[in-house]
Parts: structure tokens; sequence; C-alpha cells
């Protein structure tokens, strides 16, 4: 009777765990996007789903990421780069500043598909 309700409690126990984890990985991808760079701000960084914007609004990873060789975008899914890695917090007249790259990215999509448009919207206190 003792080995029935460990072998019970053993199958329960794997059950559940298999649930959990299969809820975890269900969750919506959502990411705090915000940089260290950014000490002063109004408001914590945008929250971003990448579910939401690829899968159903099907925005193509080019429209926001991008590495640029001779005018042409060469990024893939193995360009690791975070945008601070070209983009600067301020200008040097080669690249957009990155508080400003990160909105124009944003806004300019966002205006054209009925996207959010204020900043509690993106950016919730």
């Amino acid at each position: 009777m003792k080995k029935n309700n460990t072998a019970l409690f053993i199958s329960i126990a794997g059950l559940a765990f298999l649930f959990i984890l299969g809820v975890a990985y269900a969750q919506d991808d959502i990411t705090l996007l915000e940089h260290d760079a950014f000490i002063e701000r109004e408001r914590p960084g945008a929250v971003f789903s990448h579910t939401l914007h690829t899968d159903e609004a099907e925005i193509d990873c080019l429209a926001c990421h991008h590495i640029y060789e001779n005018g042409e975008n060469v990024w893939d899914d193995s360009s690791e780069s975070e945008c601070a890695a070209c983009h600067k917090l301020e200008a040097d007249g080669k690249m957009m500043p990155l508080m400003k790259a990160f909105h124009e990215n944003c806004k300019g999509c966002h205006e054209k598909e009925k996207g959010p448009l204020t900043c509690g919207e993106c950016h919730p206190r």
C-alpha cells in the first residue's frame, strides 16, 4: 500500500511539474525595454512583446532590428548587438541618439498601424 501511495505521489508531482512548465513557456515573451544609460528618466522602460509584434501584427524582424552595410540591412537572427552598440546617448553626427532611435522606430510604426502613442501606454508607471 505504501509503494502505491509513493508511486501515485511521484506521478502527480511529475504531472504538476510538466503542467507548470507548460504554462511558464506559454506566457507571452514580454520584455522591459530599458537601458542602463538612461539614469534619469521620467518613466520606466517600455513594455514590449515580441509575440504581439511578430506573430499577431506580422511585423518583420527587420522593421526594428537593423545593421546596415553599404545601405543594405544585413541583420539576421545571429546578430546579437544591442541598439546602444551603434546608437549612443548623445548625437555624434553619424547615428541618431539612442532614445530618439527607440522612440522614432516605435512611434513611426505605431502611427501608421494604430498602435499606442501616449507615453503611459508603452511606459506604465
